[in-house]
């Protein structure tokens, strides 16, 4: 795991740490090393990303390149998982992702570290991105030896006298990962209070290695054979235990009663069938999850997969999900299509868009005709209200889990389910503004980029 900080950082490979010195170095001493590095990192790319759209790192999403030797994993996969490890490193993080650097790999955190915009770097401009000041990324000053150097204990004492109150701000994977993270928390502790989780698309998530689960969750993911195979080998050298019978000594313990991936194209038919081959009861309510899937297939392959979930769905099921919208597509259609972090190319393969959520009868009726009704709808914007304590929603760090023995899932103690609705009320102007400095992404509700994503739950 720490081969991939040392690779991405252009340091030597060091020593393989003890499972107990993990948490310390990764919480403390790596994200030191991280914050002042990155912020050179991306000083360097500022003037360029607008106009490139990604940047050199999301080129690479594009092109497909591997890291690690795992070919057959999506570069794009890799970029997210390093997301999720920028944020594990945070002083007060969303959620912690021990198993997120590894599977990322030396690339992926490479691309994440170029795009990572650090905290405090300046204001955001009317379309919520960042104008860096002139100073702001500078590294900060340290006394004493450089935290390569200083035992766990003393890098932890380091961090906390040197370190701000974030390194980078909250990215849009971050926030998204955080949704997800809250809305599976609600669903399983809803009325029907349901066992099975069903990830689509799943690539490289390592919920069930990370989230505090009820007790009694059956786990299943879908994705295509290659890809499963990778993550399966990945996840065996990396300690991950996958199943819950398995041995105390693993590193990384499997929080779920049962975990299994299940090789299918879930833009072809038969993967429900392969599903139900896996062990899934059709007769007893699902969680689904489709995060990142949906615009990879056509509106017919996307149409097909909501009502086969809806098929294996009893009274009582959830569907969490997002989407690109159909005012991105009109922004593609005019010869735009940038939407950050992903670079256009990426962008350009995205084939399903869906009604944003100021639209909300659209999406609603589109749900229906596959056999789901609409319950809640968000943005990014009101995501990120919630985040930062600005929102309507139940908003701030309440609930981030941080680090400690509950593997920070995010979902924190109420069911409530995160950001606001699209109905409800979002920050004032001036809360807004304040919002736009703590992400690296649009922040006024309904207006720019905010409207090129959707995010939603449903319900049988």
């Amino acid at each position: 795991m720490m081969g991939a900080w040392h690779e991405a950082l252009g340091q030597k490979q060091a020593p393989r740490p003890s499972a107990h010195l993990l948490t310390a170095l990764l919480a403390a001493g790596l994200a030191v090393v991280v914050s002042r590095l990155a912020t050179k990192l991306v000083r360097s790319r500022r003037s360029s990303q607008d106009a490139a759209g990604a940047g050199t790192a999301a080129a690479a999403v594009a092109s497909g390149s591997a890291a690690s030797g795992n070919d057959e994993v999506t570069a794009s996969a890799r970029l997210i998982a390093a997301w999720r490890a920028l944020e594990s490193v945070e002083p007060q993080p969303l959620f912690v992702d021990p198993l997120a650097s590894a599977l990322a790999g030396s690339e992926g955190m490479r691309a994440a570290l170029q795009l990572a915009r650090p905290w405090g770097s300046g204001s955001s401009d009317e379309g919520g991105r960042a104008s860096a000041s002139s100073d702001a990324s500078q590294p900060a000053a340290a006394d004493g030896p450089a935290a390569g150097q200083l035992s766990p204990s003393q890098q932890q004492q380091q961090a906390k006298q040197t370190s701000p109150a974030r390194r980078f701000c909250f990215s849009n994977v971050s926030t998204r990962v955080w949704w997800f993270d809250r809305q599976l928390t609600a669903a399983l502790a809803g009325p029907s209070q349901p066992r099975q989780v069903v990830v689509l698309g799943a690539g490289l998530d390592s919920r069930p290695w990370r989230m505090a689960l009820p007790p009694g969750v059956r786990w299943w993911e879908v994705d295509m054979p290659h890809v499963v195979a990778a993550k399966r080998r990945q996840l065996a050298q990396l300690g991950a235990a996958l199943t819950a019978a398995a041995p105390a000594a693993h590193a990384h313990p499997l929080r779920a009663a049962a975990w299994q991936a299940v090789p299918a194209d879930l833009g072809q038919p038969g993967w429900g069938e392969a599903l139900q081959a896996a062990g899934l009861d059709a007769s007893k309510p699902v969680v689904w999850v489709a995060e990142g899937l949906l615009m990879y297939l056509t509106d017919d392959q996307a149409a097909a997969l909501l009502r086969g979930m809806a098929e294996l769905s009893p009274p009582g099921s959830v569907l969490i999900a997002h989407n690109v919208t159909t005012d991105l597509l009109r922004q593609i259609e005019s010869g735009g299509g940038l939407y950050g972090p992903f670079s256009r190319e990426l962008v350009a393969t995205w084939r399903c868009f869906y009604p944003p959520a100021f639209e909300r009868p659209a999406l609603a009726d589109l749900l229906q005709q596959a056999g789901w009704h609409l319950a809640e709808v968000t943005t990014r914007a009101r995501i990120a209200a919630a985040v930062c304590g600005q929102g309507s929603g139940d908003g701030g760090h309440s609930g981030s889990g941080g680090g400690g023995d509950s593997g920070g899932s995010g979902a924190g103690d109420s069911a409530a389910g995160g950001a606001a609705t699209g109905e409800a009320a979002v920050a004032d102007g001036a809360s807004s503004h304040a919002v736009a400095g703590c992400v690296d992404f649009e922040a006024r509700p309904d207006q720019g980029e905010d409207r090129f994503a959707v995010f939603f739950t449903a319900e049988r």
